[in-house]
């Protein structure tokens, strides 16, 4: 690996563009065959042997770059470029364990409380084994970042040439695992000091010193994550050289049982190469798709390259961390789809940051759509929390609110208080704090969303994520003030398709309109056809039209909005007409209008309290209380005061053997409608059919309430009533037709009657 190292940094000086080298190791797909024998050690960087080459092209002297010249000859042209790269079984690892101890072993025992401890820390600390290679990439990623800062500071780093990277091999037949860095590396007195003491933290240290500069890229804070490797390796070594120049290298190892050696090493490169002996039970570890995916869902947005067998695995920058702004719309769209495991774009893009009074970086999306709606069940959160760019927590449930779980994106917070094993977070209310902050945001957000482009927030988000909207107003009190401003519907008074916000709706009411008004209907024609409506349309009062069978259990969980009760139709009368003095006003209404749109059989006060009590008694099973009412135009009875037809719906759906029967309702009727007015005259000259029409009209003012479960009962009834109305239709070709039929009709609805009252003319 050094070799290849050397020759690729011969290259880069040279200024060979897309040259890679291709030896018994695989490095490129399309490459220069190249020919390597030792010659001597290059005088740059002492540790790494020279080597003479033979490439495919002319390339210049590389004795400008070395003060021995003539161990370093000049490069031979010969053979061609290959016809193909090697196949994926044919690569090699492309590190290796090549370094080679020189002295005797120092041992040492563990300076924290021995082995016990060590065992707790690397057996019973972490959740999942695999969270080990997020341990040890967040060292090597701090490990680099540290030589980065030190070169940054004008201090010379030892082979300045290598680059800032970290590498991994697996080998599936000498079942180890190898990760290296190129960073900062450890003397022998900072190994003793950093691996030698359990929960020593070297980057703590690093942090104290480092004070105001910047702390965003430092990910390790327990010096626990290192010790993780014991969950899976039998035994441990750990080659590194410091950065600073002139540093020998030395070799670590342990077994975990509590002792660990140190060994002088040459052949040591800058930084620290961890080679793990796996376990028989962690096998698994040694496998390149493992490691590659363990890569990508803890540690694919660290800082530096990270490269498995030779190919970088994390090419997804941590778009997060940029300014907000300075991101184009194909890099948003790659990001998107790339957290998202999605190939749709997204609707709307939230990417901010916040250093008060929390440090916050967060990029979330709203997708297009919602896999909910196909039936595949609920969702799962989609927003991860990350530290530093590290994951902490994938898909974390408890950090936005349930009814966001169809946003994606990522959280990432330096302020999180992590558990030792950073797998859990130990100050749950700063971590509410930190929800109720992105939360808000997401919720402005919405609503920007929605001025900035009305027609496409209605169309395409409102017709999308509304329910989840409303599932926020039934579920989450802290938030449904703020969500209401996000409902829409459509309402009386605007064309179908066409929406209003609440807001809207306020500022369309008349001054002496208290409440704001809503109808829940299976459909516009439904709700412009409902009884209910009939008295806010008389007075041209805007009413809400809602469609779906959970708005009422929303609306009423809603309560208000901005000091404006939110009142159905069904239980309320318009504004300024009381249920007390709406009789009067009503009926001097109707008297304005002529004596010609009174009905021909008008009931007096007298008449109407006698039709009450009858048509009470005929339903007595079925209603409470029967009463005249002023609200209806062309509906004879509406139920009032009624138990929510949608509640009733949910509560059967959720338990259907607790579902109670349908209590006694309260009826009220509309006196001056002519069916009121002609069956108020067919009871008492025929009984029996009167009460067929009668228990006829209060199924239907259930219906209207949306109160009758099975439809089907009452379809006896209406095929003797048509039969009455058609036959009677033909009455003036046939005058005894009609009577004949009442009895007829009267005895199929299922009545006990004598034939003598069977035999009275039939309704007019």
């Amino acid at each position: 690996f050094n070799c290849l190292r050397t020759v690729q940094k011969f290259y880069s000086r040279m200024q060979v563009q897309g040259v890679r080298c291709q030896t018994s190791r695989f490095c490129g797909i399309k490459a220069a065959r190249v020919s390597l024998q030792q010659r001597s050690l290059c005088t740059f960087a002492p540790h790494v042997p020279a080597y003479r080459m033979a490439v495919t092209w002319s390339v210049p002297s590389f004795r400008q770059y070395s003060t021995n010249a003539q161990d370093v000859p000049d490069a031979v042209i010969e053979g061609e470029e290959p016809s193909s790269a090697l196949k994926e079984e044919d690569r090699t690892p492309s590190i290796e364990e090549t370094e080679r101890v020189v002295s005797g072993e120092d041992k040492h025992e563990f300076k924290s409380e021995t082995s016990k401890l060590l065992d707790i820390v690397a057996h019973s600390l972490y959740t999942d084994k695999e969270v080990f290679v997020r341990e040890l990439i967040s060292n090597a990623s701090d490990a680099l970042e540290k030589a980065r800062h030190r070169s940054a500071q004008g201090n010379n780093n030892a082979d300045g040439f290598l680059e800032l990277e970290i590498q991994l091999a697996t080998d599936e037949k000498k079942k180890t695992l190898i990760i290296q860095d190129f960073g900062i590396g450890m003397t022998k007195e900072e190994l003793v000091e950093n691996l030698g003491t359990i929960a020593h933290s070297g980057t703590m240290e690093f942090l104290k010193k480092l004070e105001q500069g910047d702390r965003t890229n430092i990910i390790g804070q327990f010096g626990v994550g290192f010790y993780s490797a014991f969950m899976v390796a039998n035994r441990v070594k750990v080659y590194s050289r410091s950065a600073v120049p002139g540093s020998k290298g030395y070799c670590w190892t342990s077994d975990g049982t509590g002792s660990y050696t140190i060994a002088e090493a040459e052949g040591v490169s800058r930084g620290t190469k961890i080679v793990l002996e796996l376990k028989d039970n962690a096998q698994e570890f040694s496998k390149k798709k493992n490691i590659e995916n363990i890569i990508k869902k803890y540690s694919n947005f660290v800082g530096f390259p990270i490269k498995l067998n030779g190919a970088r695995v994390n090419t997804v920058r941590a778009l997060w961390t940029a300014t907000p702004g300075s991101l184009s719309d194909s890099e948003h769209r790659d990001f998107y789809q790339f957290i998202a495991k999605s190939y749709d774009d997204p609707m709307y893009r939230l990417h901010f940051a916040s250093d008060s009074p929390l440090s916050i970086r967060a990029l979330i999306y709203t997708p297009e759509q919602h896999s909910e709606k196909f039936g595949l069940g609920k969702m799962e959160a989609g927003v991860s929390l990350f530290s530093r760019k590290v994951l902490v927590q994938p898909k974390m449930a408890n950090l936005l609110p349930d009814w966001l779980r169809f946003v994606k994106g990522v959280v990432d917070c330096e302020d999180i208080p992590l558990h030792l094993s950073r797998e859990h977070l130990q100050d749950s209310e700063l971590i509410r704090r930190l929800g109720n902050l992105v939360t808000s945001r997401i919720i402005k957000d919405f609503h920007d969303q929605a001025r900035k482009d009305a027609k496409k927030y209605t169309d395409k988000f409102w017709r999308e994520f509304g329910g989840f909207l409303k599932e926020g107003i039934v579920t989450d009190a802290k938030w449904k003030d703020d969500i209401a401003g996000l409902l829409r519907a459509e309402t009386s008074k605007v064309d179908g398709g066409s929406f209003l916000s609440l807001e809207e709706y306020v500022s369309r009411m008349p001054e002496d309109q208290k409440s704001i008004y809503y109808l829940c209907a299976p459909s516009r024609d439904l709700a412009v056809l409902s009884p209910y409506y009939e008295a806010f349309q008389k007075k041209d009062i805007e009413v809400l039209f809602l469609y779906s069978g959970v708005d009422d259990f929303v609306m009423q969980n809603l309560g208000e909005f901005k000091g404006r009760r939110l009142e159905s139709v069904e239980t309320s009368t318009p504004t300024g007409t009381s249920k007390g003095d709406s009789k009067d006003k009503d009926k001097d209404e109707d008297k304005d209008k002529g004596k010609e749109e009174a009905p021909v059989n008008l009931m007096t006060s007298e008449d109407v309290d006698e039709f009450s009590k009858w048509l009470k008694g005929i339903l007595s099973e079925k209603v409470i209380n029967v009463r005249e009412t002023q609200r209806l135009v062309s509906s004879p009875a509406i139920i009032v005061d009624h138990e929510s037809a949608s509640f009733r719906r949910m509560m059967k759906l959720a338990d259907p053997s607790r579902m109670q029967k349908l209590p006694k309702q309260r009826l009220e009727i509309n006196a001056r409608h002519p069916i009121i007015t002609n069956l108020n005259v067919l009871r008492k000259s025929n009984p029996s059919f009167a009460q067929v029409v009668a228990e006829q009209v209060f199924d239907d003012a259930l219906i209207a309430a949306g109160l009758l479960e099975d439809p089907r009962a009452m379809l006896g009834r209406l095929n003797s009533i048509l039969e009455v109305a058609v036959l009677n239709g033909r009455k003036h070709n046939d005058a005894g037709t009609g009577s004949a039929t009442v009895g007829t009709a009267a005895a199929a609805a299922g009545n006990t009657t004598s034939t003598a009252d069977n035999t009275k003319p039939g309704p007019p």
